[in-house]
């Protein structure tokens, strides 16, 4: 051991060394100390503990399923709606079950948590199925007291970078101190890493968060697990920086047109990944810039929500950014200016129900290993679609934690570390001090911002960009032995860029992997979800000759929720259509415009077409449709032309069109084949649905019915539109198309 490793203000042994002084971090500590008194407890963070962090610079909600809120059905909507079955759906059920137990934990330790006037937890039930706690801001300061008076060793301004293993077991970690430069080196039984995800230091709030836990991590030759869902975007305000959350639901481009319904379907937990596409498409196509319209955005959100809530210290933070915004920002405003915010929330390190990473002796909580834990799925995580939950994985993940990991101390020695070890690491760790001139580390942290911020990279991903991100990345890689610096803060900053960046190729790779959409991961390349051959994890490991990459399967069988088989296709056989020739039936899916109202008149309400059909043609023609199908109320629809001999389903008549139902983005989620063809009367008709994904198990009997409405109303007024029309001659007005085919055997 070297010299400034033996002092013994920098050399500390216990037996247990929690790195990250945040939410999650203390709570672990105070935990294992209760289970274990007699166990030595060392808390070691870069900045000040219960200062630093991201917890108490939040909006102080915590996730939690409360007394009248349904486990089965929560369980349910997340695993269909957030997680897309790639949850560990056994530690998605157990955290929703301990969240309740666990904010009364935190007012056991002396947390302000909101309760009613008779001492009941004060929650606030969300129309989604689960509810809202909340603590004011202060709430570090009782949990660094409580750490303080159960024993635990508080060590400030060390920066820890390297994991220290002996014989394949992590036994403590290194660093260096960040007011005087010494090395400090700490020995352990167990080691938590709590010191948060990779944020890549973008946003103010977030941007303590550099990835380092997650770097050593990587390093010690843990696996890292849902890498590729670390892309978070939110709606932020442009001039202030600050997110407006929910605020996607008040959308509006330059034209003043409403954009949010345009590329949002349905009620959403949390900001889906359309709109974050979708603003990027009105700008990119001169639509920008976009606002959100405030008054909307206040109505909506009411005096519920955070406020719901006295808390001075929240109070006291919003009313600062208040001034700043009145002060520096655009003055008060109907509408604010909006752009999307990229924080990232990479948070990686593969854990089990216990916490523990796939290398002995280390466990990993809060936003370090969130995705990597499995339970919040095919989601960015935090916040996982689901406000709070950010606050409740630290929580919970320290409570889980701190029996496993007071459990593994009896029979296990104090470890020693190896001189020549040490010494290697120390000459790592200082490099950069003793390169003059070298590259700053605040220009190589810019370069991989510049790389992972862009939607074009990060969001609507492709093969060829997500290769460029990587060679761009790598490039950045390459200049990092070549940094500089001057005093250990920019030390620091050297260490956070290597992190930074290696957090970044983590990402890419593991979105390389994934071909297909799911959850908060869309591949513009692969833009379906792919159940038959992506319901498994993607796996990132540091091997022998650089990063690793590798599937596991999700194992579906041993769990409650099941994916729903592929939805059978709804066929619908018309018969006879006495009096309509196959050629009316040709000219009318060009012609539609000119009498919607009359086919299904009680279910068609409007129709405009976006994109009309080509002269001569209809491949490509889009339209935009609102009917009513049954008991669902009235919705828009946008539906496209497309080619029968390209389609899945085999035709079998003469005359074909293809109606596939698509997104903004042009991504299919079902298709209708229609086909018909000439018979001694008339023409006989056939329409074939297929859903390309989960559908209400009532929605196929419900299009049938809403198939034959529509076609039996052909013969009554079809064959007099038609030869009405065919008075008009110019074919700019009166389309004419050809939609018969030959026959494939």
């Amino acid at each position: 051991m070297t010299e400034t490793a033996r002092d013994p203000e920098t050399a500390w042994s216990s037996d247990v060394l929690v790195i990250g002084g945040g939410f999650g971090g203390l709570a672990a500590a105070i935990r294992v100390k209760e289970l274990a008194p007699d166990a030595s407890v060392t808390l070691v963070d870069k900045q000040t503990i219960g200062w630093g962090g991201k917890a108490n610079k939040g909006a102080g909600v915590l996730w939690v399923l409360g007394p009248e809120d349904d486990l089965d059905a929560f369980v349910a909507y997340h695993v269909n709606q957030i997680g897309i079955f790639l949850n560990d759906q056994e530690l998605l059920r157990a955290m929703a079950a301990e969240s309740y137990g666990g904010v009364r934990k935190l007012a056991e330790w002396g947390v302000k948590v909101m309760k009613t006037p008779s001492g009941e937890l004060d929650l606030s039930r969300l129309p989604s199925g689960w509810s809202l706690a909340a603590v004011d801001l202060d709430m570090m300061r009782p949990l660094r007291a409580k750490a303080a008076r159960a024993g635990v060793k508080l060590v400030d301004k060390t920066h820890l970078v390297e994991l220290l293993k002996e014989e394949g077991r992590v036994t403590g970690a290194a660093g260096f101190r960040l007011l005087d430069g010494r090395m400090a080196v700490f020995g352990a039984k167990a080691t938590i890493l709590a010191n948060g995800d990779c944020d890549f230091g973008v946003m103010r709030m977030w941007a303590s968060a550099t990835g380092d836990g997650i770097a050593a991590a990587y390093h010690a030759g843990a696996e890292m697990r849902n890498a590729e869902f670390g892309n978070f975007y939110d709606v932020v305000n442009k001039g202030t920086g600050i997110p407006v959350v929910f605020g996607f639901h008040h959308l509006y481009n330059a034209r003043g047109e409403q954009i949010s319904s345009r590329y949002i379907e349905g009620p959403q937990p949390d900001i889906p990944v359309s709109i974050i596409l979708g603003m990027e498409r009105e700008v990119l196509e001169g639509r920008g810039p976009l606002y959100v319209d405030m008054e909307e955005y206040g109505s909506s959100m009411g005096n519920g929500g955070i406020f719901k809530w006295h808390r001075p210290h929240l109070e006291a933070l919003f009313a600062i950014e208040d001034a700043k915004a009145r002060q520096y920002g655009a003055p008060p405003a109907k509408r604010v200016e909006a752009s999307l915010g990229f924080t990232g929330e990479l948070s990686p390190v593969r854990v089990d129900h216990d916490m523990r990473t796939t290398v002995p002796g280390l466990w990993a909580i809060g936003d370090t290993s969130y995705a990597g834990s499995a339970w919040a799925g095919a989601t960015e995580a935090p916040p996982g679609r689901l406000r709070g939950s950010g606050l409740m994985n630290a929580l919970l993940g320290a409570l889980r934690a701190a029996p496993s990991v007071s459990g593994s101390l009896a029979g296990t020695a104090l470890p020693s570390a190896d001189p020549a070890d040490v010494a290697r690491i120390e000459e790592s760790i200082f490099a950069p001090l003793h390169r003059e001139g070298g590259a700053r580390a605040e220009d190589a942290i810019r370069a991989v911002q510049e790389v992972v911020i862009p939607v074009r990279y990060s969001m609507r991903r492709n093969r060829e960009r997500l290769e460029e991100a990587l060679d761009r990345i790598a490039a950045v890689q390459a200049r990092l032995p070549g940094l500089g610096a001057r005093d250990p803060h920019e030390l620091g900053r050297c260490h956070e860029a290597r992190a930074i960046a290696l957090c970044a190729e983590i990402g890419f790779r593991a979105a390389l992997a994934r071909t297909e959409s799911r959850g908060w991961h869309y591949r513009e390349d692969h833009p379906r979800r792919d159940d038959a051959n992506w319901l498994r994890w993607v796996i990132v490991k540091k091997g022998g000759d650089g990063m690793v990459v590798d599937t596991e399967a999700v194992p579906v069988e041993r769990f409650r929720i099941q994916p729903a088989p592929a939805v059978p296709d709804a066929v619908v056989d018309h018969g006879e259509l006495v009096g309509v020739t196959p050629e009316m039936i040709d000219w009318w899916w060009v012609n539609m415009e000119k009498g919607y109202p009359l086919w299904e008149p009680e279910a068609h309400k409007s129709f405009v077409w976006e994109v009309p059909p080509p002269a001569g043609g209809y491949l490509g023609a889009i339209q935009v449709a609102e009917e009513k199908m049954g008991p669902l109320p009235p919705m828009k629809i946008r539906i496209r032309w497309d080619d029968p001999d390209r389609c899945p389903i085999r035709p079998r008549y003469e005359h074909a069109i293809v109606a596939s139902g698509i997104d903004p983005d042009g991504n299919v989620g079902a298709m209708i084949l229609h086909e018909w063809e000439a018979s001694p009367r008339g023409t006989r008709m056939r329409s074939t649905m297929r859903f390309f994904g989960p559908v209400p198990p009532r929605l196929p009997e419900i299009w049938k019915a809403h198939d034959r409405s529509e076609v039996s109303t052909f013969p009554e007024f079809l064959p007099d539109l038609y030869r009405l029309w065919q008075r008009v001659e110019d074919p700019a007005i009166n389309r004419q198309c050809s939609l018969a085919r030959k026959l494939k055997k």
